[in-house]
């Protein structure tokens, strides 16, 4: 069960001194109210930093939590002004009972720790007139208001910080069998006092309630079941759930262990030692990215176009980024993935995997050696795609579109394995008749996708599709390889406003037999013009559409329309002859430049006048 497994993060986050005191989290205090150890008042002051002449930001601490219902629930020594000294706009009687309920508690914690300053804390608030202090200290903030949360500090020591006042606010916290339904855990098996509703709100949830959320209750009847409300349809220990809670809540505050995209959000943890930082390599790769290409560049003299990727090289990199100085992961240690999304005020649980750190590697390194595709301009040599871009290929826009699903597939296959969707291709197909273009993220989605699901396709697992391949058994692929040839024909004898792409990807991506014969009889007019003004051009032009049409047998061409595999590669074949093409011109680019150069004078600085004349 995951749950269990966040207990036991907790637990070793406890024994590493990394966790908050019990009944802590992080929270923003915006004001330190300074008592004297005699009980009088010295100041309160604010907290926040101004970034610039707008914005400020309160200090944030970890204080004393407590999740509120109708109840009236005060915290320790740091709650909000409504609590501390009843002050607010709301029902008046309310707020006197929870000044007297906040200063109560202050006195309970003074007499049990035996502390004088907390003493001195409950001296100042018997004796305070809450709305004199308001106005003479607080009305000339403009930014203050009831919600905001204050702070006492005795002698220079902010008193939630005091060990004495964390342990009697868990032992405030912990219930008892007398007010608290006894059941066996579902997490542990323990027989013991289970929580009424969870005692730590979960925050950081993409889409959810800035408050915070819970993994278990009922608010509803027809969620109820034995006669049982709240969370104890799902009885878990306090102590359990406080934990769960708690080490939720340090997965998400660091970006290292969580990731929120696509509607979704992730935490990533492990068993033992250090956590690779899977979030950051998924949203961007650029670290991962950069550090393939240096081992390249520092190993090879072919043209970047002649290196295949190879899952060993990102395995090599993502092991050199996941273990930096100082930190040391384990290959065998068990890790650990949730996917979540909201859900009213609930977290609703997509999917959660359990691996190894080894495992996971491996499939990381293959799913980035799967993105790579030949470049349609030099720049694009070696690049990879985090998944918001991915994600976003097969869509208009994907800020207005539910990608959840989408997105939580693709985090699966890059974690775990296994075969992308069919929809992929769907969406991937239509956005390319949509833009009548096939990108580069969308070229590599849809390898990444047949690849997945070679078997189930019958094709050659061993086919890289990453490179053109004239030999490819498919005559979906070459009808592809046939319209990009055929738009190159037309580019090189005119610049028309509307292409050949533009009027025919559409139909020769789906019913390519119904405009094949008119396409390529179409281009033996530009193929004339083009002899007669260039006759090496037409030659190169007219080899590369036989070389083409010789795959192209009327046999092989379907009389039907494509399938949706058909389609993918489709798209390939034409992606990949444009990147092929794109290549060859940036060749003859080069070597018409290199001949430039050599055909320069020996000295530039030398005026040729004086060369002559030598």
């Amino acid at each position: 069960m995951i749950l269990k497994e966040l207990v036991a993060y907790a637990d070793r986050l406890e024994r590493e001194g990394k966790a908050l005191p019990f009944m802590y989290a992080p929270q923003s205090i915006k004001w330190l109210v300074d008592i004297r150890p005699d009980g009088t008042f010295r100041s309160v002051t604010p907290t926040h930093t101004e970034s610039d002449s707008k914005k400020k930001t309160a200090k944030v601490l970890n204080a004393p939590n407590v999740v509120r219902g109708v109840d009236i629930k005060p915290k320790i020594l740091a709650d909000k002004a409504e609590f501390v000294f009843g002050l607010g706009e709301g029902n008046q009687e309310r707020l006197a009972r929870q000044r007297e309920a906040f200063l109560q508690l202050v006195r309970d914690c003074a007499a049990q720790t035996g502390r004088d300053d907390v003493q001195a804390v409950a001296t100042w608030l018997s004796g305070l007139d809450p709305q004199a202090f308001h106005a003479e200290h607080l009305a000339k903030y403009d930014d203050y208001t009831s919600a905001d949360q204050f702070a006492f500090m005795v002698d220079g020591n902010v008193l939630i910080h005091l060990p004495e006042v964390q342990a009697f606010w868990a032992k405030v916290c912990t219930p008892t069998e007398e007010d608290a339904f006894v059941a066996q855990s579902l997490i542990s098996g323990d027989t013991g006092p289970t929580m009424s509703i969870e005692p730590v709100k979960i925050k950081g949830i993409f889409g959810g309630q800035t408050a915070g959320m819970n993994y278990i209750s009922a608010n509803a009847s027809a969620f109820e079941s034995y006669g049982l409300r709240s969370s104890a349809i799902a009885p878990v220990t306090f102590d359990e759930a406080r934990k769960y809670a708690t080490a939720m809540n340090a997965l998400l505050a660091d970006r290292n262990t969580s990731l929120s995209v696509g509607g979704v959000t992730y935490a990533f943890w492990t068993s033992e030692g250090g956590i690779p930082p899977v979030g950051p390599v998924l949203r961007d790769p650029e670290a991962v990215e950069q550090t393939v290409k240096r081992g390249r560049l520092a190993s090879i003299t072919a043209p970047p176009k002649a290196v295949q990727a190879d899952p060993a090289e990102f395995r090599d990199a993502l092991q050199s980024i996941f273990e930096p100085p100082g930190v040391k992961i384990s290959n065998e240690a068990a890790f650990f993935s949730l996917c979540m999304t909201p859900s009213g005020s609930r977290i609703a649980v997509r999917t959660h995997l359990k691996s190894t750190v080894g495992v996971t590697t491996q499939r990381l390194a293959q799913y980035f050696a799967r993105q790579d595709m030949a470049p349609m301009i030099e720049e694009h040599f070696g690049k990879l795609y985090g998944l918001y871009v991915l994600i976003g290929a097969m869509y208009r826009d994907p800020k207005k579109e539910k990608t959840e699903a989408d997105t939580d597939a693709l985090v699966r296959f890059a974690l775990a394995g296994g075969p992308l969707p069919h929809s992929f291709l769907q969406r991937l197909a239509a956005r390319n008749r949509a833009e009548k273009a096939v990108t580069r993220p969308r070229a590599a989605l849809t390898k990444m996708v047949l690849l997945s699901r070679a078997k189930e396709f019958q094709m050659d697992e061993h086919k890289d599709l990453t490179h053109l391949d004239d030999s490819y058994p498919s005559a979906a692929y070459h009808l592809g390889r046939l319209l990009a040839v055929l738009d190159d024909i037309q580019h090189a004898v005119m610049r028309a406003n509307t292409t050949l792409v533009d009027r025919f990807y559409g139909s020769m991506s789906t019913m390519p037999y119904a405009v094949m014969g008119r396409l390529i009889q179409g281009s033996q007019a530009h193929l004339q013009k083009l002899r007669k003004e260039n006759k090496f051009r037409h030659d190169e032009k007219q080899d590369l559409l036989q070389s083409v049409m010789v795959k192209l047998q009327p046999r092989d061409v379907p009389q039907r329309p494509l399938t949706i595999k058909e389609q993918a590669l489709f798209s390939l074949g034409f992606y990949q002859q444009k990147a092929a093409l794109a290549e060859q011109m940036r060749e003859r680019q080069k070597a018409a430049h290199d001949r430039k150069l050599q055909q320069a004078p020996s000295d530039p600085t030398t005026p040729q006048g004086d060369k002559d004349h030598d």
